[in-house]
Formats: structure tokens, C-alpha cells, sequence
């Protein structure tokens, strides 16, 4: 009987421990490699595997995948908001096309862009509004407000600028 008073106790921790309510990471980046038709660390796959500390809550409907440039892929959740962006190693295809593109403008004046901060760890974007023309791997003003300081972003693509260092 006093096995009882001490089974049921541990029991029901195990249980509630294998029930996670956070996304598994490993499955994520199995899915991510069949998105992109290519396997973690290899060309045209992701750059490394998604961070196992990471705890997205569990997505009731299918996680969602999108390419956001030649860089990265975003995964997110709509139902529970959530989004995260991993990066991509190129092909040297993608890059020929990158190269092809340069010459156009891909950013036009006062339109509504995307600046992404990109750290090592994560990634950060929000909205701002274009101040000149730009190529891609131009330098151009952007600011996210009329009121706003003015920050100096690089374009990175099509609708997208990355924050200058």
C-alpha cells in the first residue's frame, strides 16, 4: 500500500512531461529539409539546426512555411502568432540570379518595406518607409515614421532592408 503513495506521484509527473506544449525543434528542422528538398548544413539547406532552447508553443494547425529571399525561410504559426526565420545557405543558381537582378531597382521611394535586424541567435523586423531609390546592396534612408530618426539600411531584396552596422 505504501508503494501506491509513492507510484502515483511519480507517475503522474512522467505523464505530464510527455505531454510537451512546446514545439519539437528536431521535427521542425526535419521539416524545414523537406521544404527546401535539402538537409541541414548543406546547399541550399539550412544553415544549422533550429536552437533545441527554443519553447514555441505547440501550433494547432500545420506549421507554415514561406521563403522570404535567398536567405531565410520563415516558419510560423498563424493561429498562435508566433514566426521565427531560418537562415539558408545559397546555391550558386540563386546567387547567378541575384547578380542578374542588381541592376534594377527593387526598392522605389515612400514604399512600405520590411527592416530586418539579423543576429547569429535571431532575427527582428518591423516596418518602415523607403527615402530614396535603391538597388540591391544600396545604402538608402528609411524611417518608419514621419517623426522617426532616420536609420540607414542596406536593401536586401525585393520589399526587404537590412539595418547597416
Amino acid at each position: 500500500m505504501s508503494y501506491y503513495r509513492v507510484a502515483i506521484p511519480i507517475l503522474s509527473v512522467l505523464a505530464m512531461g510527455a505531454a510537451s506544449s512546446f514545439e519539437d525543434t528536431t521535427y521542425l528542422d526535419r521539416q524545414v529539409a523537406a521544404h527546401l528538398n535539402a538537409d541541414v548544413g548543406g546547399a541550399g539547406g539550412a544553415r544549422a539546426a533550429i536552437d533545441t532552447k527554443l519553447r514555441l508553443k505547440r501550433c494547432s494547425s500545420p506549421v507554415q512555411f514561406s521563403d522570404t529571399n535567398n536567405n531565410a525561410v520563415m516558419v510560423s504559426c498563424p493561429d498562435l502568432g508566433w514566426r521565427i526565420y531560418v537562415p539558408v545557405r545559397r546555391t550558386q543558381a540563386r546567387a547567378a540570379n541575384k547578380v542578374a537582378r542588381a541592376d534594377e531597382y527593387v526598392v522605389l521611394r515612400n514604399q512600405p518595406l520590411t527592416l530586418v535586424v539579423r543576429r547569429p541567435s535571431f532575427s527582428v523586423s518591423y516596418g518602415v518607409i523607403a527615402q530614396k531609390n535603391g538597388r540591391v546592396g544600396d545604402y538608402i534612408p528609411v524611417r518608419s515614421s514621419r517623426k522617426s530618426k532616420v536609420l540607414i539600411a542596406r536593401v536586401s531584396g525585393s520589399g526587404e532592408v537590412e539595418l547597416a552596422q
